[in-house]
Parts: C-alpha cells; sequence; structure tokens
C-alpha cells in the first residue's frame, strides 16, 4: 500500500528537482533497501547513515543550528570530529576541502550535514542529495526547519516482522517488549511528528511489503512523487550495492540488501517469532497493524506474561524518560541492566 500526496503535486508531471529526500521509519523496515534503490538513480546520491541530527554540539541541542552560540574554536573542534567520526559513509570525498568549505561560514549546525552529503552526491557525478536515518523521523520538524523544500519517504513494515529482524542483530536487545514498544513508537510517535510537521505534499508512505511485491510500479510512484523519471537500473540495485554499504552492513545485518530484491521474507516471522511473541507484538503494536492493513493472528497473553508486560513497560517508559532529551530514544539494554552490573560488581567483590 503506498500513501499518496495530495493535492497538487500529486497531479504535476513529474519535473527534475534539487530538493533534498529524506528516508525515515523504524530500524528493520527496509530504509535500507530503499537508499540502495535511489542510490542506483542517475541523479540521486544518497549514502549511508549518518546519525547526525542527535548530535548535541557543546551542550547546543541541534533544533538551535540557527544560534548555536559556539565560538570559532569549538565550532571547528566539532567539524572535526563530524568529519572524522560520523562520514565515514562518505568515501571518495575531499574531507580537508571539505573542512575548509564549512569553515569558511559563520557557525551554522546544518552547514556540515549539507555541505558533506552535496559533496559526496558532486563525487559520484550526481546532482541530487538525501540522506538515510530512520531516527530522523523525529527529527522531522528540524530538518523542514533546516531545508524548506525538502521530502520525506516515510517506510513502514509489519512490526512482527520488523521485530523478528531486530532479534538478529546485535546492537538491538534480545528482548522482544522492547523491540515491540520501539517500533510502536517510531510508527505512532514519530509518524504523529511527521504528519505534524510536514505538509502531506511533502511526505509518502512506503509499504515494505508493497515495495518487495511490486517493486517497478512501488519505484514509478516513488520517482513520481520526487519530481524524477523512473530508471529500470535501479531495480539492478543489488549489482553495485556492496560498495555503498560498510562491510558489517553487506556481510552481515544487511546482506539481504546486496542481493535481488524478493517477497521471500514477509512471512518469516511466522517461522522467527514464538506463539508467546507474536502475541506480545500484537498486543503492543495493535494500533499500527491496523493502521496499516496488517492482520492480526488473534493469539492471546497469558495473565502471567501481562504482568511481566507490565514490569517492562514501566522500565522502558521510565527509561525513555530519562533520555527524553533524545527524541528517538529507545532501550537497547536487557532489563534492570545497570543495577545487575552493580549487584554483580558487590557480590563479587
Amino acid at each position: 500500500m503506498l500513501s499518496r500526496p495530495h493535492g497538487r503535486l500529486a497531479l504535476m508531471a513529474a519535473s527534475p528537482t534539487d530538493a533534498p529526500v529524506f528516508i525515515v521509519g523504524a530500524n528493520r523496515s527496509g530504509t535500507t533497501l530503499l537508499r540502495l534503490l535511489l542510490n542506483a538513480h542517475s541523479r540521486i546520491a544518497i549514502p549511508d547513515e549518518l546519525v547526525y541530527l542527535d548530535s548535541y554540539v557543546a551542550g547546543v541541542p541541534i533544533e538551535q543550528w540557527r544560534r548555536p552560540g559556539l565560538s570559532a574554536a569549538a565550532y571547528a573542534a566539532f567539524v572535526d570530529r563530524f568529519l572524522r567520526e560520523q562520514c565515514a559513509p562518505l568515501s571518495g570525498i575531499d574531507r580537508g576541502a571539505l573542512r575548509d568549505a564549512i569553515l569558511a561560514g559563520r557557525p551554522d549546525l546544518r552547514r556540515p550535514y549539507q555541505l558533506a552529503l552535496r559533496a559526496w552526491a558532486q563525487q559520484q557525478g550526481k546532482a541530487r542529495w538525501g540522506e538515510k536515518t530512520p531516527g530522523n523521523l523525529f527529527y522531522a520538524d528540524v530538518l523542514l526547519d533546516m531545508f524548506p523544500e525538502a521530502l520525506f519517504l516515510y517506510v513502514v513494515r509489519d512490526p512482527r516482522a520488523g521485530v523478528a529482524s531486530m532479534q538478529r542483530v546485535s546492537f538491538f536487545p534480545d528482548d522482544t517488549c522492547f523491540n515491540a514498544l520501539s517500533r510502536r513508537k517510531h510508527d505512532t510517535e514519530g509518524r504523529r511528528h511527521l504528519a505534524r510537521h510536514v505538509p502531506a505534499a511533502q511526505r509518502m508512505t512506503v509499504q515494505y511489503e508493497t515495495l518487495v511485491q511490486a517493486p517497478a510500479s512501488t519505484l514509478r510512484a516513488v520517482c513520481h512523487f520526487l519530481g524524477e523519471a523512473f530508471e529500470p537500473q535501479m531495480l539492478r540495485f543489488h549489482q553495485d550495492a556492496g560498495r555503498h554499504m560498510n562491510d558489517a552492513a553487506q556481510n552481515g545485518h544487511n546482506t539481504a540488501a546486496t542481493q535481488p530484491i524478493t517477497d521471500a521474507r514477509i512471512d518469516a516471522w511466522t517461522r522467527r517469532l514464538s506463539a508467546k511473541q507474536t502475541a506480545l507484538v500484537e498486543h503492543i503494536c495493535a494500533d499500527v497493524l491496523s493502521a496499516f492493513g496488517y492482520r492480526p493472528t488473534g493469539r492471546r497473553l497469558s495473565w502471567t506474561t501481562r504482568g511481566e508486560l507490565l514490569v517492562r513497560q514501566a522500565y522502558w517508559h521510565w527509561q525513555c524518560w530519562r533520555h527524553r532529551h533524545i527524541r528517538h530514544y529507545t532501550v537497547k539494554h536487557p532489563l534492570f541492566a545497570r543495577t545487575r552490573t552493580r549487584l554483580r560488581s558487590l557480590l563479587l567483590g
């Protein structure tokens, strides 16, 4: 299912534009697949995620990008750290020249992000840049403030499939409840944030299942929304995908993204999740299932599991409140991890 923009933009003929493209959504939803498909377009360059907008610069939140209050020295130190730590996906760019270009202007937290992505696009011989960081869903207002013409592609996937995928990746907790709560946060709070701050004509929802079942027609719709012509070589993205992914991704958690598109994984969650895990995800993400037309199995939680869920939900919400300055924060550690560590150190001396 595709959610098409309403009004004027939906009726316009496709025409080239240089508006930046931001791919957002919950983790393990197909954002990497969509990035690689679009990156195979002759005009669009979208590197691996930079995770830029959750940065705090000398204690200044990114929302204050216009007036960061940074001294020239602090700004230069931030730029150096950004180029050193966050620009690994931008292979091939001249970082010295990029640093000089960034520092040539007044301190502005938009400038490093924009110029780095533009430099990478130019290095690829492309006119248009974009970025894929799923958590940017919670920074849509900041991105639109920085780039008023920006277009957003929101990717959604069956939360049961998403949770099953998360639990196969080491940087997510081996906790069905926490992973389901994370997906619900993205696909409810994050989706509302996007809808509240971004006009309908500048956002489009792409459903993962539709993308893998009907890739050509889905990409035509996406390209029309972006004002670009569909190019058949986009469907052959996998032939060059490895060049635009880090080793850990292409050999580990995103191996599938280096292969031809297939819909074989749509129902893989039915084999990877137990009946209890399926019931947990369906209970926590019931409103997401309903909103996007995913049919629940009808499995019910036992009263014991409901009691466990209440404890885990309380802990998860407490941790999110403690880290509320990080908009997209979700729990990525085991239940009471810090308390367990402290107790272990006390007992073992």
